[in-house]
């Protein structure tokens, strides 16, 4: 039972930071990734959400691929000078960057690059793996 116990102690303590210019997605899998165990900060702004990026701050950064200002890769290449360790995860509607992502991430995990719409419990799942 205590070992149970220390390993959804070790989940609540895994910060995520999830950027999306689209409000109601942004909501919504906050608030069900929160109910997975996970605290997450969320940004609706590309730019401010690099203004904020603090090195070693989270464990893992869910971006949208497709946003107004800077796009997901763009951020992610940006926050990756901030934070060289940090672990990432795309998500888009679109197949059509799924080979610009290989290309330019090829050392990234497959799972992460996920496609819309997606259920918060396969996400919860796809987040549990990465962060091991």
């Amino acid at each position: 039972m205590q070992k149970h116990e220390s390993l959804s102690e070790d989940r609540r303590r895994k910060r995520i930071l999830f950027v999306n210019d689209d409000i109601d997605t942004t909501t919504v899998i906050k608030e069900g990734l929160k109910r997975y165990g996970y605290e997450v900060e969320t940004f609706v702004d590309s730019n401010l959400a690099l203004q904020n990026f603090k090195e070693g701050t989270y464990d893992l950064l869910l971006l949208d691929v497709l946003m107004k200002g800077l796009d997901g890769f763009e951020l992610y290449n940006k926050m990756r000078k901030i934070d060289e360790n940090i672990q990432i995860c795309f998500i888009s509607a679109s197949n059509t960057f799924y080979e610009k992502y290989k290309r330019l991430y090829p050392e990234i995990q497959e799972e992460c690059y996920i496609q819309k719409p997606l259920g918060i419990k396969n996400l919860a799942g796809i987040i549990d793996k990465i962060l091991k």
